[in-house]
């Protein structure tokens, strides 16, 4: 790996000085520093400027390139060992970069949010490791961009590249917490796809500064709830005959809390999905096929409406609806968690922690972190994790909403099933 500086003979008495950056076969680039040096003056054996009284810049121009040769092995290093792509334009972006140099004619290229309305404008275009930038992940990058007009909006400044330091970070933090008043999750996830936008900054060798590296994610534990078997089977055996709505999300809220497919998978579930009692179908997050097969409660629904699905409801009436069957059923003990509430007279809406009526927390997600739940240790936790389309056991254990007591529970059972099967008996009995 070697790095030269070279010049071409011009018309002009100035002449511009590149620099080389190879590695035998695997690449060679070549790029301009924009400094310009009188031809005459310059030393191709030295790769420097010459040690002449008349070249007055010679010091500040072979301080620079000494620093620049540094700079360059330096970030090569840090960057091909932490597995980034070095393309064509990597050194030009580098130099660039090291002269803090950006072309003004390009907001996109001077402005953050100028920057990331083009990322976002251009993100289906895109491929993320080979495959097309999701829907919901582009979303996310709305989402995250809104919030960052109002940031900009609220300090009167317009964001450039070089703002982007661990002074903004906080200063932004601080603004979503207690102006925007989301909560530490929210807030971090917004941090997360920030750090997104300066790593693709970066890597078209744009001069943002280093700091966002260290920016801190953060989050906490959510006090999600689940429902019990035996909840769901009060749920299940309920007659709600006389009104089609709540007996409509019922059979809604059976199917998933039985598959534990996500609100926007067990929407669009048809007959197409069923074959040879087995639900089929590719989840829209992950694009992986999900097979789950149909159980007593879901074939009682079916068999219930002729064979047919219950028709599908938008998610805002969905999480009605299951409050008031919740409510209905009496699952009113007060429990841990954080809902929805208008939080200003503008009507802005935002989770609140606090101690509530279990009804009151019962939203779409109760279905996959239930059927999660209540699976867990009754069945492999790889086939479970193999539905819900957890990636790792660790997320899936973060996942679920055991208690030690229940977990305790879950191992008696075990112990009982297997002393059982090798016709044991309990020894002794406490009493």
């Amino acid at each position: 790996m070697k790095v030269r500086y070279f010049i071409l003979k011009q018309k002009n008495p100035y002449s511009q000085i590149y620099i080389r950056f190879w590695n035998g076969r695997q690449f060679d680039f070549k790029a301009s520093t924009g400094m310009r040096v009188v031809y005459k003056d310059w030393s191709e054996k030295a790769e420097k400027v010459k040690n002449k009284v008349e070249a007055t810049d010679k010091d500040f121009i072979n301080g620079k390139l000494l620093e620049l040769r540094a700079f360059i092995i330096e970030s090569f290093n840090t960057e091909y060992n932490n597995g980034e792509i070095i393309g064509k334009d990597w050194l030009k972006g580098k130099v660039n970069i090291f002269f803090g140099r950006v072309d003004m004619s390009k907001p996109e290229s001077v402005y953050f949010l100028d920057w990331i309305k083009k990322f976002i404008d251009n993100a289906p275009k895109r491929l993320n490791k080979g495959k097309p930038i999701k829907p919901n992940t582009i979303k996310k990058y709305i989402t995250t961009y809104n919030k960052l007009l109002t940031f900009e909006e609220h300090t009167k400044q317009k964001l450039t590249f070089t703002d982007i330091t661990m002074q903004f970070y906080y200063d932004f933090v601080d603004y979503a917490r207690n102006v925007l008043k989301l909560g530490t999750n929210s807030v971090f996830t917004h941090i997360k796809e920030i750090k997104v936008f300066c790593n693709n900054i970066e890597f078209e060798g744009l001069p943002i500064p280093s700091h966002y590296k260290k920016f801190d994610i953060i989050s906490e534990k959510p006090n999600d709830i689940y429902l019990t078997t035996k909840e769901i089977e009060q749920i299940f055996n309920y007659d709600f005959s006389n009104n089609p709505r709540l007996d409509n999300a019922r059979d809604l809220l059976i199917i998933g809390l039985n598959t534990g497919l996500r609100v926007s998978d067990f929407m669009r579930l048809d007959l197409s999905h069923i074959k040879d009692d087995t639900i089929r179908i590719q989840t829209q997050k992950t694009g992986k096929i999900a097979e789950i097969p149909i159980n007593k409660q879901i074939a009682h629904t079916l068999e219930k409406r002729g064979g047919e699905l219950p028709h599908a409801i938008s998610d805002q009436k969905f999480n009605k609806y299951i409050k008031e069957i919740g409510q209905i059923l009496g699952f009113d003990e007060p429990t841990k968690g954080a809902k929805a509430e208008v939080i200003d007279d503008k009507g802005t809406t935002r989770k609140v922690s606090g101690i509530y009526p279990k009804y009151e927390l019962m939203t779409s997600h109760i279905c996959r972190r239930s059927f999660a739940t209540n699976l867990y240790g009754q069945v492999p936790t790889p086939v479970i994790m193999a539905i819900t389309g957890h990636a790792t056991e660790t997320m899936f254990l973060n996942y679920i909403k055991k208690t030690a007591s229940e977990n305790a529970e879950v191992l008696r059972n075990f112990y009982k099933r297997s002393a059982e099967e090798k016709g044991l008996q309990p020894v002794l009995k406490i009493v």
